[in-house]
Protein backbone atom coordinates (compact mmCIF):
# COMPACT_ATOMS: atom_id res chain seq x y z
CA UNK A 1 0.00 0.00 0.00
CA UNK A 2 1.14 3.50 -0.74
CA UNK A 3 1.29 6.24 1.85
CA UNK A 4 -1.43 8.93 1.79
CA UNK A 5 0.20 11.04 4.52
CA UNK A 6 -2.58 10.70 7.11
CA UNK A 7 -1.55 8.32 9.88
CA UNK A 8 -5.01 6.89 10.60
CA UNK A 9 -5.69 6.16 6.92
CA UNK A 10 -2.21 4.76 6.34
CA UNK A 11 -2.67 2.50 9.36
CA UNK A 12 -6.03 1.31 8.02
CA UNK A 13 -4.49 0.45 4.64
CA UNK A 14 -1.64 -1.36 6.39
CA UNK A 15 -4.14 -3.31 8.52
CA UNK A 16 -6.08 -4.31 5.40
CA UNK A 17 -2.89 -5.51 3.71
CA UNK A 18 -1.90 -7.49 6.81
CA UNK A 19 -5.36 -9.07 7.06
CA UNK A 20 -5.36 -10.01 3.39
CA UNK A 21 -1.88 -11.53 3.72
CA UNK A 22 -3.09 -13.63 6.65
CA UNK A 23 -6.03 -14.90 4.65
CA UNK A 24 -3.72 -15.60 1.71
CA UNK A 25 -1.39 -17.59 4.00
CA UNK A 26 -4.35 -19.55 5.39
CA UNK A 27 -5.54 -20.29 1.84
CA UNK A 28 -2.07 -21.50 0.80
CA UNK A 29 -1.89 -23.68 3.92
CA UNK A 30 -5.35 -25.07 3.11
CA UNK A 31 -4.27 -26.00 -0.42
CA UNK A 32 -1.09 -27.66 0.88
CA UNK A 33 -3.03 -29.62 3.51
CA UNK A 34 -5.59 -30.79 0.92
CA UNK A 35 -2.76 -31.88 -1.40
CA UNK A 36 -1.02 -33.79 1.40
CA UNK A 37 -4.30 -35.35 2.48
CA UNK A 38 -4.86 -36.64 -1.04
CA UNK A 39 -1.31 -38.03 -1.09
CA UNK A 40 -1.66 -39.72 2.30
CA UNK A 41 -4.99 -41.25 1.23
CA UNK A 42 -3.46 -42.42 -2.07
CA UNK A 43 -5.84 -40.34 -4.16
CA UNK A 44 -5.17 -38.54 -7.43
CA UNK A 45 -4.10 -34.87 -7.09
CA UNK A 46 -7.41 -33.75 -8.62
CA UNK A 47 -9.64 -36.14 -6.66
CA UNK A 48 -12.48 -34.70 -4.62
CA UNK A 49 -11.89 -34.80 -0.88
CA UNK A 50 -15.10 -36.76 -0.47
CA UNK A 51 -13.71 -39.45 -2.80
CA UNK A 52 -10.56 -39.60 -0.66
CA UNK A 53 -12.62 -39.99 2.50
CA UNK A 54 -14.69 -42.71 0.81
CA UNK A 55 -11.49 -44.54 -0.15
CA UNK A 56 -10.20 -44.16 3.40
CA UNK A 57 -13.47 -45.56 4.75
CA UNK A 58 -13.28 -48.55 2.40
CA UNK A 59 -9.64 -49.31 3.20
CA UNK A 60 -9.77 -48.66 6.95
CA UNK A 61 -13.42 -49.23 7.82
CA UNK A 62 -12.39 -52.01 10.19
CA UNK A 63 -10.66 -49.37 12.33
CA UNK A 64 -13.94 -47.52 12.77
CA UNK A 65 -12.85 -44.34 10.97
CA UNK A 66 -15.34 -41.51 10.73
CA UNK A 67 -15.15 -37.88 9.70
CA UNK A 68 -16.53 -35.69 12.48
CA UNK A 69 -17.66 -32.15 11.82
CA UNK A 70 -18.24 -29.60 14.58
CA UNK A 71 -19.08 -26.08 13.46
CA UNK A 72 -16.51 -25.10 10.85
CA UNK A 73 -14.02 -27.68 12.13
CA UNK A 74 -13.60 -31.30 11.18
CA UNK A 75 -11.46 -34.25 12.18
CA UNK A 76 -11.04 -37.98 11.73
CA UNK A 77 -12.16 -40.19 14.59
CA UNK A 78 -10.68 -43.66 14.90
CA UNK A 79 -12.44 -46.04 17.27
CA UNK A 80 -9.39 -48.21 18.00
CA UNK A 81 -6.98 -47.39 20.82
CA UNK A 82 -3.92 -48.09 18.65
CA UNK A 83 -4.17 -45.79 15.64
CA UNK A 84 -2.14 -47.05 12.66
CA UNK A 85 0.53 -44.63 11.41
CA UNK A 86 -1.24 -44.05 8.08
CA UNK A 87 -4.44 -42.99 9.88
CA UNK A 88 -2.43 -40.78 12.23
CA UNK A 89 -1.03 -38.95 9.17
CA UNK A 90 -4.55 -38.56 7.80
CA UNK A 91 -5.67 -37.15 11.16
CA UNK A 92 -2.79 -34.64 11.10
CA UNK A 93 -3.58 -33.50 7.57
CA UNK A 94 -7.29 -33.19 8.34
CA UNK A 95 -6.41 -31.11 11.41
CA UNK A 96 -4.21 -28.83 9.29
CA UNK A 97 -6.92 -28.62 6.64
CA UNK A 98 -9.56 -27.80 9.24
CA UNK A 99 -7.44 -25.11 10.92
CA UNK A 100 -6.51 -23.40 7.65
CA UNK A 101 -10.07 -23.59 6.27
CA UNK A 102 -11.41 -21.89 9.41
CA UNK A 103 -8.70 -19.25 9.01
CA UNK A 104 -9.72 -18.48 5.43
CA UNK A 105 -13.36 -18.10 6.47
CA UNK A 106 -12.58 -15.95 9.53
CA UNK A 107 -10.14 -13.60 7.78
CA UNK A 108 -12.64 -13.07 4.97
CA UNK A 109 -15.20 -11.71 7.43
CA UNK A 110 -12.68 -9.28 8.95
CA UNK A 111 -11.44 -8.21 5.52
CA UNK A 112 -14.97 -7.62 4.24
CA UNK A 113 -15.72 -5.27 7.13
CA UNK A 114 -12.49 -3.33 6.71
CA UNK A 115 -12.68 -2.93 2.95
CA UNK A 116 -16.38 -2.06 2.91
CA UNK A 117 -15.82 0.92 5.17
CA UNK A 118 -12.96 2.17 2.99
CA UNK A 119 -14.82 1.72 -0.28
CA UNK A 120 -17.99 3.38 1.04
CA UNK A 121 -16.02 6.32 2.47
CA UNK A 122 -13.73 6.92 -0.50
CA UNK A 123 -14.99 10.46 -1.14
CA UNK A 124 -14.46 11.35 2.52
CA UNK A 125 -10.92 9.96 2.37
CA UNK A 126 -10.14 12.10 -0.67
CA UNK A 127 -11.45 15.17 1.14
CA UNK A 128 -9.35 14.43 4.21
CA UNK A 129 -6.25 14.10 2.04
CA UNK A 130 -6.95 17.45 0.34
CA UNK A 131 -7.55 19.16 3.67
CA UNK A 132 -4.39 17.75 5.27
CA UNK A 133 -2.16 18.59 2.30
CA UNK A 134 -2.68 22.16 1.07
CA UNK A 135 0.03 21.95 -1.63
CA UNK A 136 -1.52 21.08 -4.99
CA UNK A 137 1.27 18.71 -6.10
CA UNK A 138 1.07 16.85 -2.77
CA UNK A 139 -2.69 16.53 -3.22
CA UNK A 140 -2.30 15.13 -6.73
CA UNK A 141 0.37 12.62 -5.66
CA UNK A 142 -1.46 11.50 -2.52
CA UNK A 143 -4.83 11.23 -4.26
CA UNK A 144 -3.09 9.06 -6.86
CA UNK A 145 -1.73 6.90 -4.03
CA UNK A 146 -5.25 6.65 -2.60
CA UNK A 147 -6.65 5.55 -5.97
CA UNK A 148 -3.93 2.88 -6.28
CA UNK A 149 -4.70 1.67 -2.76
CA UNK A 150 -8.42 1.51 -3.57
CA UNK A 151 -7.63 -0.58 -6.68
CA UNK A 152 -5.51 -2.94 -4.57
CA UNK A 153 -8.33 -3.20 -2.06
CA UNK A 154 -10.71 -4.14 -4.89
CA UNK A 155 -8.31 -6.86 -6.02
CA UNK A 156 -7.90 -8.08 -2.45
CA UNK A 157 -11.70 -8.34 -2.13
CA UNK A 158 -11.90 -10.39 -5.35
CA UNK A 159 -9.14 -12.74 -4.25
CA UNK A 160 -10.66 -12.98 -0.78
CA UNK A 161 -13.95 -14.11 -2.33
CA UNK A 162 -12.11 -16.72 -4.39
CA UNK A 163 -10.36 -18.00 -1.25
CA UNK A 164 -13.66 -18.03 0.63
CA UNK A 165 -15.36 -20.04 -2.14
CA UNK A 166 -12.48 -22.52 -2.08
CA UNK A 167 -12.73 -22.88 1.71
CA UNK A 168 -16.52 -23.24 1.49
CA UNK A 169 -16.05 -26.07 -0.99
CA UNK A 170 -13.69 -27.85 1.42
CA UNK A 171 -16.19 -27.37 4.23
CA UNK A 172 -19.06 -28.75 2.12
CA UNK A 173 -16.98 -31.78 1.13
CA UNK A 174 -16.04 -32.50 4.73
CA UNK A 175 -19.67 -32.10 5.78
CA UNK A 176 -20.66 -34.58 3.07
CA UNK A 177 -17.91 -36.98 4.22
CA UNK A 178 -19.34 -36.67 7.75
CA UNK A 179 -22.81 -37.51 6.40
CA UNK A 180 -24.14 -33.96 6.60
CA UNK A 181 -25.51 -31.71 3.89
CA UNK A 182 -24.92 -27.96 3.89
CA UNK A 183 -27.69 -26.06 2.19
CA UNK A 184 -25.92 -22.70 2.08
CA UNK A 185 -22.31 -21.65 2.09
CA UNK A 186 -21.02 -20.59 5.53
CA UNK A 187 -21.22 -16.89 6.22
CA UNK A 188 -22.57 -16.06 2.78
CA UNK A 189 -23.86 -12.54 2.74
Amino acid sequence: MKVVNIQAIDTLFSDIATTFNRQHEAHSAMLRAAKRLREVCGCAPTAALTACMDTLQQEHGAHGVQVIREGFGFSLAVKEQEVPEELRRVQQQLEALSRSTKGVLAWRTVLQEMTSSVLQGQAELEERIRAANPEYLDQVRLEGNLRENIQKIGLARELSEHYWESASCVLREMAQAAGLVLEESPGNE
